[in-house]
């Protein structure tokens, strides 16, 4: 072996009273792969952080290559030549994969305009049947798993950490995975491999390394006489008789579930029927529809046929409904389906039997408490209280959890998907003894899983899936990990896709589908923005004479000049998924500093001066904010909120009534003409349009929406997080005060309250607009489109003299109205669905 490129020397890490990581030291060379084992809890996680520089020991060095990593910074141990991929991806959905590729490169690597045909390439030096402008979103999961693989080796590492990298994969997958490794491995490269899956580990490894406990337990050369059962005991730190528990003989086959001519868009023509007493097994690869079946039974997916638990029809519409027909489902996805993060161990146990436990109309916390402990105990749930956030557990007792309140439900026929996923080899055995002891004696358990050793070792029965159909049946003895595995390769094939047209639909249909969209395609509220416009612009001059005359344009212009600019400033900030309801009174103290800094009279000197004072207020106004919000944690909506409150006491204070005149040179600059246009239109056009081309066009922008997306994926591509959102409140406050003398220039005066109505006119604007208050979405054209409508809306109302109150009405209609289109027709579309299902379903079953 070569030198060492990664060495972890007594690193120790704590979390509160919890010991992470306890004095741990090992190394990886180059061409080596080095496995890192032990029980969810052990500290892998933890080690691996350290390692790729997202989280800094308490004590301790790493070193790549030679070189000792300083700081907690994914971006520095990129330098250094580490790279990682993680169990959780650092992809961001919401973005291409040649964009979150790109936010992989280093600065200056690849130019921007270049990005979507280097990243294709990139994507075909893998052999992946991908393109490189489709959303990430829109990929399976083994896809996305081999896109986060291709980011980290863009800059070909001297180190590659690989956390659980065969998670989502199925056997081709694996396949392709494990030559990949074996490539970089030629190539010099060293890999620490984290995975529970000990076949993998076993035909990959040259050493591994045992973690329990957070301590380090030993590294053993990967040998011959090294086996699984040994693995297993090094972790656990005991010996074990078995993997899987013995499976009972089954007496007569009673049906439980009886599923007929079951189809949905990835299988078809499904039929089959789950016994009491049995685990009955899914196989088959990876997009071969047995997982969408799964989900069909309790209707998370489409589909036909008839279903019924112990002679009775199920109700596939909702997982609730099929819940009360006795079926349940445990997702795989375990933070995201199957349990409820931040509620307790106990709620999370309880939650479907919450009924058992209330009396008169309230909850016996007794008996609840009672029952959970002894669910506890029932499955081997760790856990120091039962109050303890369920997502403060490790993977293995979370899945116990979870368990726990699927065989406790009252459920005949329970339905689990990867039951041990991301779950340790000790853990493994437990949860597998849980599924078959907690079998109901009238019920039944469905497994689909993507390990046939898992399958052979606790099913009675397994049918195979190829092409969404089931095309064997494997019973007894013929349940072998070799027959499961056997079953599906010759016929190994991504589903068909359905011939139902049904979806076809006409031009017109298809053009509206896309205006209503969303905020995704920029284009669509420019243009709903558009249609808003004529309509209300033609109403208006229907009605009045006044409103085509050109002293009318021109005072709706320059009212848009203020509104447009604090618009613009408020999307800099919800574009990282902030807020900053502080804008309004940035612009008044401008205004009334503007009536001391830029006065009356004043030569020109101290005009410029006034106008850089007023600017770096601005800029340290954007600061504190963004200081405050990013390293004092405090809420972005409170911190504004309470500078708010302090910049319109200041302004009250300096000018507690309106007066002091605003020099009339400044003022008339900024309403200068051209024709009848103000300046200020052609200022505002060239704002949002640089504004827009550094969004889309520039590393920079692309840096602010992956923040706004997902800022944990954005830190682990090494974007600097905090940078790019203290970045976003200064300028924010910057374009808060530029609106600020725009707005001056319209009164004329210290005013100290004038802007106070702009802060949440602003928000509305940017939303019209396109922007998300869920971040990263939005344009600068939209925003002052967005303003431009609500300036011609107070002004129609205005001149038609009605009420003031009806401007405030229309605003915020016209606010929900967009958030609807945008992003609200698509769950109305989804409504008219299930509704569809549902009269179906209903009309099969009276049938």
């Amino acid at each position: 072996m070569s030198n060492p490129v990664l060495t972890i020397e007594n690193v120790s890490k704590t979390y509160g009273p919890v010991r992470a990581l306890d004095d741990v030291s090992f190394s990886c060379n180059a061409g080596e792969v080095h496995a890192i084992l032990g029980e969810n809890g052990s500290g892998k996680s933890t080690l691996m952080k350290i390692a790729s520089g997202t989280v800094m020991p308490d004590k301790g060095t790493v070193e790549v290559d030679g070189t000792s990593l300083q700081h907690g910074d994914a971006r520095a141990a990129r330098d250094l030549g580490l790279a990682t991929v993680y169990q959780d991806d650092s992809l961001v959905r919401e973005l291409s994969i040649a964009q979150n590729l790109y936010l992989g490169t280093k600065q200056g690597d690849v130019p921007y305009g270049a990005m979507l045909s280097w990243a294709q390439e990139q994507l075909d030096r893998f052999e992946l049947p991908l393109k490189a402008d489709t959303a990430v979103a829109a990929l399976t999961p083994a896809h996305r798993q081999f896109v986060e693989i291709v980011k980290a080796l863009l800059h070909q590492p001297r180190v590659l950490l690989l956390d659980e990298p065969t998670s989502t994969l199925d056997l081709e997958g694996v396949k392709k995975l494990s030559a990949m490794i074996r490539d970089l491995k030629e190539g010099g490269t060293g890999i620490i491999y984290v995975s529970h899956r000990l076949p993998e580990i076993l035909d990959l490894a040259d050493r591994v390394t045992i973690l329990r406990d957070g301590v380090f337990r030993g590294t053993y050369p990967v040998e011959k006489e090294l086996s699984e059962h040994r693995l297993v005991e090094l972790m656990i730190g005991r010996d074990i008789e078995g993997e899987y528990p013995p499976k009972p003989q089954i007496g007569d086959k009673v049906p439980v579930l009886e599923v007929n001519d079951f189809s949905g868009t990835h299988f078809r023509n499904v039929s089959f029927s789950a016994y009491r007493g049995e685990i009955l097994g899914f196989a088959g690869a990876e997009g071969n529809g047995q997982r969408e079946a799964l989900r069909a039974l309790v209707g998370l997916e489409d589909a036909t046929g008839s279903v019924s638990c112990n002679g009775t029809q199920v109700n596939f519409l909702t997982p609730r409904e099929a819940l009360e027909s006795d079926v349940l489902f445990l997702s795989s996805d375990r933070m995201g389906e199957a349990v409820y993060p931040e509620l307790s161990v106990q709620k999370n146990m309880t939650l479907t039997r919450l009924r058992e436990f209330v009396k008169g109309g309230f909850l016996r916390t007794r008996a609840e408490n009672e029952n959970a402990s002894k669910m506890v105990d029932d499955f081997g749930v760790v856990t120091a209280s039962l109050d303890k956030p369920i997502n403060r557990l490790s993977g293995g007792n979370q899945q116990k959890a979870a368990l726990a309140r699927s065989f406790r439900s009252g459920a005949k026929a329970v339905l689990i998907d990867e039951p041990t996923q991301g779950v340790d080899a000790g853990a493994r055995f437990e949860i597998y003894q849980a599924v078959r002891e907690n079998i109901r004696d009238d019920g039944t358990c469905i497994v689909n899983s993507s390990d046939a050793m898992e399958l052979a070792g606790i099913c009675d029965r397994v049918l195979v899936f190829s092409r969404g159909r089931i095309v064997r049946e494997l019973e007894g003895d013929d349940v072998t990990e070799s027959a499961i595995v056997g079953s599906f390769l010759t016929d190994r094939q991504v589903n068909e896709t359905s011939s139902d047209t049904s979806s076809d639909t006409g031009a017109g249909a298809k053009l509206l589908r896309t205006l209503f969209s969303g905020a995704t395609t920029w284009w669509v509220p420019l243009v709903f923005l558009a249609i808003l416009t004529l309509a209300v612009g033609t109403y208006a001059a229907s009605q009045s004479d006044v409103f085509l005359k050109t002293v009318n344009i021109r005072h709706i212009l320059l009212a848009v000049a203020p509104a447009g600019m604090v618009a613009m400033a408020q999307l800099h900030v919800l574009l990282v998924r902030g807020l900053d309801v502080s804008v309004g009174s940035i612009m008044s103290l401008t205004v009334v500093a503007s009536s001391f800094l830029i006065a009356f009279q004043a030569p020109l000197t101290s005009l410029v001066l006034g106008v850089a004072l007023c600017l770096l207020l601005g800029i340290v106004v954007g600061l504190v904010n963004g200081a405050l919000v990013r390293f004092a944690h405090i809420n972005a909506i409170i911190t504004t909120i309470a500078m708010l409150s302090v910049l319109q006491g200041i302004a009250l204070i300096f000018r507690p009534t309106p007066g002091g005149l605003i020099s009339q040179d400044f003022t008339e600059l900024l309403r200068t003409r051209v024709g009848f246009l103000p300046v200020s239109v052609f200022f505002l056009l060239a704002v949002a349009f640089l504004h827009d081309i550094w969004l889309h066009r520039t590393r920079s922008g692309l840096e602010a929406k992956a923040c706004g997306f997902r800022e944990e994926a954005a830190r682990r591509n090494g974007v600097r997080v905090d940078r790019v959102q203290v970045r976003a409140y200064v300028f924010a406050a910057l374009l808060a005060t530029v609106a600020g003398f725009f707005l001056g220039s319209e009164v004329g005066v210290g005013h100290p309250t004038v802007g106070q109505n702009y802060a949440l006119t602003s928000i509305a604007a940017a939303v019209l607009g396109g922007a998300a208050l869920s971040g990263g979405r939005g344009s600068f054209s939209g925003a002052l489109f967005g303003a431009f409508f609500f300036t011609l809306t107070i002004n129609v109302i205005s001149i038609l003299g009605l009420s003031a109150s009806v401007g405030v009405i229309a605003s915020g209609l016209m606010t929900l109205l967009a958030v609807f289109l945008y992003t609200g027709v698509s769950q109305i579309e989804h409504i008219a669905h299930n509704f569809k299902r549902r009269r179906a379903f209903h009309v099969r079953a009276a049938q």
